[in-house]
């Protein structure tokens, strides 16, 4: 999607790739009912990849499943960046040249009421997409006022992590908001916890780990 003023109801996927995708200078979007089997769950992003405005504003994702589907679920939802300098490629899909360094800012979004089966993944932040191990951290994307709410089930995971916040050194995210995130490891009878790294002081909420 790169659009304004959009609603989408009952949608039903099955695949490999992101359930939906909501791409820069997207505005003013709801989304709800909505089942995924396999994939990458609903994707916002990726945003920086190319030199220019990147803003995404105002979405709202209600009522999901995440289901399995062979060994494709890799996420549920999860915002993605790219960096904040332009990162050398050899991938077919930027013909070898360089990408990275839009910029812009991520604001007002609200996921709510996901049930995961079996998702590699629980409600993340990425802002290191295209890291080389050079540019770690530079995402010039500013991450605020996102909430995750009533996130329930299984993640496929041997590790307790169960939902991660990476952002960006340059810009720190911040109102980054968790409520009722109960994800259970694979063969656990204890919920999950999650992972924080380059947000503002007290800037992520409710998320125990963090």
């Amino acid at each position: 999607m790169d659009v304004d003023n959009i609603q989408l109801t009952n949608l039903t996927y099955q695949g490999g790739d992101d359930c939906v995708a909501i791409k820069p200078r997207s505005y003013n979007i709801k989304i709800q009912n909505v089942t995924c089997n396999g994939g990458n769950g609903i994707a916002i992003g990726s945003l920086g990849q190319y030199l220019e405005d990147s803003s995404v504003a105002n979405i709202t994702v209600d009522q999901v499943k995440i289901i399995r589907y062979n060994e494709d679920m890799h996420n549920s939802a999860y915002i993605k960046t790219w960096m904040g300098g332009l990162v050398p490629q050899d991938s077919y899909e930027s013909a070898g040249l360089p990408r990275g360094g839009g910029w812009g800012s991520v604001t007002n979004l609200v996921f709510s009421n996901f049930e995961v089966h079996g998702a590699n993944a629980g409600p993340a932040i990425t802002q290191d997409s295209g890291d080389n191990g050079s540019y770690g951290g530079t995402s010039k994307m500013s991450i605020s006022d996102v909430s995750f709410v009533n996130f329930t089930g299984s993640i496929e995971t041997s590790s307790r992590k169960v939902a991660s916040v990476s952002c960006s050194k340059v810009l720190p995210c911040y109102d980054i908001n968790f409520e009722n995130v109960v994800l259970y490891p694979e063969n656990s009878t204890t919920p999950g916890v999650g992972s924080c790294k380059y947000t503002a002081e007290n800037g992520v909420h409710g998320l125990d780990g963090c």
